[in-house]
């Protein structure tokens, strides 16, 4: 009984992490939101934001810009990236959509839409807006990274055993094509830890979430889901010690106090 109730309390904080951190992550403006809307590469964005410079520094003077010429779609790429940049997802959504209008090819546009529509935690629109991105730029490591957390997630939040199998697979086969186009994604790698742990092979998902705190030792992310491995695995010595160094690290006040609800339940010192 006990084990029944530890495993519903580490699922249940699967979900809330997984789903809260992909979001949390997208709103800061990482590499996720491709810059370039003519580049055929995929281009990671600085933190600093989008450049504007072509168009102006401000959301006025990309407006400004938008209103002088309605057709230039990157003028609208611009503006869509800024709105997001300030978290105005429903105005960055239609700056998007309008890029589409105009330039339908256009990859960088579909992939950012994308983005948009899962911080909305709309997630069958982001599926279809990832799907286009990767048809059309099937090489970009960035977007099937994406898709692949859009089905993780959908997954988690599945009712249906059956369905929740299905966006496993899913996601599993885009986080491994991310990572044969990028070996070093450690993103990747949590997803892909996260899935194992789903499928119960806790062996493969410490593998794989070790990999993943070799490459980025600050993720956070990566230490809740090995934490999860070890707890699911009956390994309570190494579960305790892996939530311990995620709290250490100072997430979001929602996130500590799911492992330290865990780690209550695991019997943790």
């Amino acid at each position: 009984m006990q084990k029944s109730y530890t495993n519903a309390i580490i699922i249940l904080g699967v979900v809330l992490f997984v789903g809260l951190a992909i979001i949390l992550v997208l709103r800061q403006g990482n590499t996720d939101v491709v810059e370039d809307a003519s580049s055929d590469e995929s281009v990671q964005a600085p933190d600093t934001g989008p450049d504007t410079s072509e168009y102006g520094t401000t959301i006025a003077d990309l407006e400004a810009a938008v209103e002088a010429d309605p057709g230039d779609s990157e003028a609208h790429f611009q503006l869509g990236q800024a709105y997001n940049q300030e978290g105005m997802l429903l105005e960055a959504a239609s700056e998007f959509r309008t890029v589409i209008a105009l330039d339908p090819e256009n990859a960088a546009a579909h992939h950012n839409l994308g983005v948009t529509h899962l911080q909305l935690q709309d997630l069958g629109s982001a599926i279809t807006e990832f799907e286009t991105a990767a048809r059309l730029e099937p090489n970009d490591p960035d977007t099937r990274y994406q898709l692949g957390a859009a089905y993780l997630y959908l997954a988690l939040a599945e009712a249906e055993p059956g369905n929740s199998e299905q966006f496993l697979e899913q996601a599993q086969s885009e986080f491994e094509v991310a990572l044969e186009l990028r070996e070093d994604m450690p993103q990747a790698l949590i997803g892909m830890g996260n899935i194992y742990n789903q499928q119960g092979d806790y062996a493969a998902a410490i593998e794989v979430l070790q990999q993943a705190i070799e490459q980025a030792p600050d993720l956070s992310e990566a230490y809740y889901a090995l934490g999860e491995a070890y707890a699911r695995s009956n390994d309570v010595a190494n579960a305790c010690e892996t939530y311990s160094q995620f709290v250490e690290m100072d997430p979001l006040p929602v996130f500590q106090d799911q492992a330290r609800q865990v780690m209550t339940t695991l019997g943790c010192p």
